[in-house]
């Protein structure tokens, strides 16, 4: 009754846009929360088909399942630091490159390797001002420490992730701190390997220096904020499950009511907060100082280009009921609703 379509060209056309804005760097392909929502096996497998060779996932699950699918040649970064063993028995056995943002995690990691009589690749990561994973620049003496002192550890590469929110200032100052590191590491010595700091959203939003590569994967979803022309993907495409005239002055809706200024046609459509609709929405309260009028989200009757209905009262958690008075619409007929495919996880995909 309910499924999120995923627009497979639109994801080519992202793609070859953010190649494009990345100069020639290399793309690794971020596999992070189902791909954005748009699924990790099909994006990896679209990404792979249009040349990317490298990903990152968050969990040592993901890098497996892809290994399963046949992705056995292309380098897949863990894209945070853990120090749990079991974690990290899980990315030895799927081949993946580690990454390392605390001495605990790259001791961890290089004692569970010896164990089994090999070396684990890791890259290593520097906190310049986010503050999840990653060495402070501070800490010098511990990176420095990784690259002399810790066997059964192969550093392949260095990353910092930018903050793509921030101002351009603040931005060139993370990538100052950055490479601060990376001049001393080299003084010492350090053949410092694969280098990355930027993902989808500073590609995009500032103007940066090249690097070896740009992890990417919110550029190929569409959903960058700002116009770059990128083409946002995935909808979500319901039915019509009940139709009904309500009189005039009938309410609709608990926290946010619709009153009925005439006798109205509405559509009751089985989605609501749970699959997504409206959600991304909430997330992105605005000072008080610049509150505008609320206006009511809209759904296509007929289909992705069909004709606008509004939605009356709140959105609820598993139901939403547009207005269909003036429209040929009637029961089991398409609607199509805007959603984030990060919002819409829990929702069947159909590839288009």
């Amino acid at each position: 009754m309910k499924h999120l379509v995923v627009e497979k060209e639109k994801m080519r056309h992202n793609l070859a846009l953010t190649r494009e804005r990345a100069r020639g760097a290399a793309l690794i392909g971020v596999l992070k929360g189902d791909a954005y929502g748009l699924g990790l096996l099909e994006s990896a497998r679209l990404m792979r088909d249009a040349g990317v060779r490298r990903f990152a996932v968050s969990e040592p699950s993901d890098g497996a399942l892809l290994r399963r699918d046949g992705f056995t040649d292309e380098e897949i970064l863990l894209l945070r630091s853990t120090a749990v063993p079991a974690e990290i028995e899980a990315l030895l056995d799927a081949g993946l490159v580690a990454t390392v943002g605390s001495r605990d995690a790259a001791l961890a990691l290089s004692g569970l390797a010896e164990r089994r009589s090999t070396v684990a690749e890791a890259h290593l990561k520097i906190d310049t001002g986010i503050g999840r994973y990653g060495f402070l620049p501070e800490e010098f003496d511990k990176i420095l420490s990784l690259y002399r002192y810790i066997p059964n550890l192969a550093l392949s590469g260095v990353y910092t992730h930018l903050n793509a929110h921030a101002r351009p200032k603040a931005v060139a100052e993370q990538l100052t701190r950055f490479r601060a590191v990376l001049t001393r590491l080299r003084s010492e010595g350090v053949e410092t390997g694969f280098i990355h700091a930027a993902g989808s959203g500073a590609l995009f939003r500032h103007d940066l220096p090249k690097l070896d590569a740009v992890r990417v994967g919110l550029s190929v979803s569409g959903r960058v904020p700002g116009r770059h022309g990128l083409q946002p993907v995935g909808y979500l495409e319901a039915v019509v499950t009940e139709v009904r005239w309500l009189p005039k002055g009938a309410r609709v809706g608990t926290s946010l009511v619709h009153t009925c200024r005439r006798p109205t046609r509405v559509g009751v459509l089985p989605v609501g907060l749970a699959d997504g609709f409206t959600v991304d929405r909430a997330r992105r309260p605005r000072p008080l100082d610049r509150v505008r009028p609320f206006r009511a989200p809209t759904v296509r009757v007929g289909g992705p280009g069909g004709e606008r209905a509004p939605v009356l009262g709140n959105v609820g958690l598993h139901h939403t009921v547009i207005d269909i008075t003036p429209l040929s619409c009637g029961l089991g007929d398409t609607v199509c609703l805007d959603v984030n495919p990060l919002f819409a996880a829990r929702l069947p995909k159909l590839y288009r």
